[in-house]
Order: C-alpha cells, then sequence, then structure tokens
C-alpha cells in the first residue's frame, strides 16, 4: 500500500472518506457533480485541505495543508482546469516542467542551472511524445492535449509516489487521450499509486484497477473495473441520482 486515506472529512462537501491506494495501482473516483469527487482530489493535494482524518503515506502519517506540503510528501496534482490552475501559457514549455523542481535546480549562487533545466526539460518532452520542435516555445503555442503532457511532466519530475490526475483528457483529442492513457499505464508499472478523477466511464473502465462511486460527499461503492461493463458503471451513478 503506497496512500491509505482515512475519515477525512470537509465541511459540506465530503464526510468520513475512507480508502487506500496500492502501490501500482490506478484508482478511479467518479460520481456526480455534487458527490465531493472534485472536492476530494483538492483536499489530497493540499489545494482546499481537509478539516479532519488522517493520510499515511507508505506507512507514515502525514499532513497535507498547502500544495507544498504535498509536494514535499511527492503527491503530484494535475488540476481539472489546466488553463486556469495549471500552465503559465505565456511561459516556455522549460520553465513550465521545472516549476515543481525549480529549488532542486538552483546552484550554490542561488541561480538556476539552466543546463540542468534544460535537460530535464527535453527529457520530458521526448518521455512524454510532447509535439514541439523547441523546449523555448511557449506553452500557448501547443494543442491542448501536448499542454496537457507538459503538466503531467511537471509533476513526474518530483519522482512522485502519488500522482492525482483530475479530469486528465479533459479538451483533448482521440489521439493524445491514447498517448496520456499509455502514459498512466507506463507510471503504474513503476509503482506509482495513480487516482484518477474522472466522469468518463469508459476511461475509468479502461484504465483503472478499482473505481470509488461517491455519492453526497462519502464512497457509495466500490467495483472491480474489470468485473463491471459500462452500462453497469451507468447505471450505477444514475442510481447515486436519485
Amino acid at each position: 500500500m503506497v496512500l491509505d486515506v482515512k475519515h477525512l472529512t470537509r465541511a459540506a462537501q465530503f464526510a468520513d472518506v475512507s480508502f487506500c491506494v496500492h502501490r501500482g495501482e490506478i484508482l478511479g473516483v467518479t460520481g456526480l457533480l455534487d458527490s465531493g469527487r472534485n472536492e476530494l482530489a483538492r483536499a489530497l493535494a493540499g489545494v482546499a485541505p481537509a478539516d479532519s482524518g488522517a493520510l499515511v503515506l507508505d506507512g507514515k502519517m502525514i499532513a497535507v495543508r498547502t500544495p507544498s506540503d504535498a509536494k514535499e510528501h511527492r503527491i503530484g496534482y494535475v488540476p481539472e482546469d489546466r488553463l486556469n490552475e495549471g500552465l503559465f501559457l505565456d511561459k516556455p514549455i522549460r520553465d513550465n516542467v521545472i516549476t515543481a523542481m525549480i529549488a532542486s535546480l538552483r546552484d550554490r549562487f542561488g541561480q538556476v542551472d539552466r543546463a540542468r533545466a534544460q535537460a530535464l526539460a527535453v527529457d520530458t518532452v521526448k518521455e512524454l511524445q510532447i509535439a514541439t520542435p523547441d523546449v523555448d516555445k511557449p506553452v500557448q503555442s501547443l494543442s491542448g492535449g501536448n499542454q496537457q503532457r507538459v503538466l503531467i511532466g511537471r509533476w513526474l519530475a518530483i519522482d512522485p509516489r502519488v500522482l492525482i490526475l483530475h479530469g486528465p483528457t479533459v479538451g483533448v483529442d482521440v489521439g493524445s487521450k491514447d498517448i496520456i492513457y499509455r502514459i498512466m499505464q507506463r507510471l503504474s508499472q513503476r509503482g506509482i499509486g495513480i487516482i484518477l478523477i474522472s466522469d468518463d466511464l469508459p476511461e475509468l473502465l479502461q484504465n483503472c484497477d478499482r473505481i470509488l462511486m461517491m455519492k453526497k460527499g462519502r464512497v457509495a461503492n466500490e467495483y472491480r473495473a474489470d468485473q463491471l461493463e459500462e452500462a453497469d458503471l451507468y447505471h450505477a451513478l444514475l442510481s447515486e441520482a436519485a
């Protein structure tokens, strides 16, 4: 097990949420818009922290009250709104990739080691198949799918133990979706625990090991993805609205 979430609560958003994520597992979390799934993602990332409960990472109790806390514990968070919450669109691809790692890239004079920053960005572009001729190009010059992979690459740079992907394929084309899915599978094979927050049912069934269904701020059901048909998950989602 890599992450154990115990009795997490945030007033008026979710209550007494408990689950675990195993090493190398892709855990899906879904539900209707008011189910608490989005708020849960933000709480785990320290963006809007929980009021109570406990997080145990690799057997050690941790506190995540801010995004910096999450990063310190190597919990990466790719937000749902990459344009307003994630990327610096007018900045180069390189600068966007190194944002989460910038402190470790500074030399003894406090300056960013440009050679190391450049190498990290180039390696990220290659690994994630980001279509660009130059990491000095602004992120806004890229397609939506390539922008999303830049954001994923930022968090891979911290060598995450847990990666929270919040609607990672919203607004991207079919080809980019497939690339992102293959990236998720590679990361899980490396032992990273992935939490996939999504309302795309085929996406969840194709990629996840288990799926949690949230309703009114609680985990209502848990399913094995390989034992579930899309129609079953769809009807379960509709039943949560009742």
